[in-house]
């Protein structure tokens, strides 16, 4: 998973913090009671963007899901913060309540910052199709961009859960994420495809 420190280098490439601010601009005009919150945090909150799809793809959060949510939010946080205090739980909270609103716009965003920092998603598709066929999941991960394997564990696993480890999920679930690596541009990503062999769904 990415920490403090990386969404903080992110915001150092000058394409990634020209996205942001262009964001963070609309937001804040939008959401008045987080026109306060610092680049660092909106885009961590960004960054959730996913883990919140996923969480809401059967019409209600978990107790379990929000928990899991929040705890990779105070770790991106820029400051120490704690529980309902961290502005990044707070926007959380916000997009929760305002997915619908916000949804295309942060999945956009996330797509122009992967473009422009991700390797792999450069490469053209034939050249990602060969990867398929030849290589298992691990070996796919280890020869894969670091940044590239920390975006996957932030979007779509809890904090601390190994890349290489299968999981089970529903079918609401598993069609949730092929639908998020489309819209981010994954899908022709030989480390995506293979990601998404270690689900199992239920």
């Amino acid at each position: 998973m990415l920490t403090e420190n990386e969404v903080g280098q992110l915001l150092d490439i000058p394409e990634v913090k020209h996205i942001v601010h262009q964001l963070h601009q609309s937001f804040t005009k939008e959401e008045t009671e987080l026109r306060n919150i610092s680049l660092h945090d909106f885009l961590s909150g960004v960054l959730l963007t996913p883990s919140v799809a996923l969480a809401k793809v059967d019409g209600t959060t978990s107790l379990f899901e929000e928990l899991s949510i929040n705890k990779k939010a105070r770790r991106f946080s820029k400051g120490g913060f704690f529980l309902k205090h961290d502005p990044v739980v707070k926007m959380v909270i916000l997009l929760q309540n305002r997915f619908q609103y916000w949804e295309q716009h942060f999945f956009q965003a996330l797509k122009n910052i992967l473009k422009t920092v991700v390797p792999e998603i450069a490469l053209s598709h034939q050249s990602q199709q060969s990867q398929y066929a030849t290589s298992n999941p691990f070996t796919m991960f280890m020869n894969s961009s670091y940044i590239l394997i920390r975006f996957l564990e932030t979007f779509f696993l809890p904090e601390g859960e190994e890349i290489t480890n299968t999981r089970r999920v529903s079918h609401v679930e598993y069609q949730k994420i092929n639908s998020i690596g489309e819209q981010l541009r994954l899908s022709d990503v030989g480390s995506f495809r293979n990601f998404v062999t270690t689900f199992e769904v239920k």
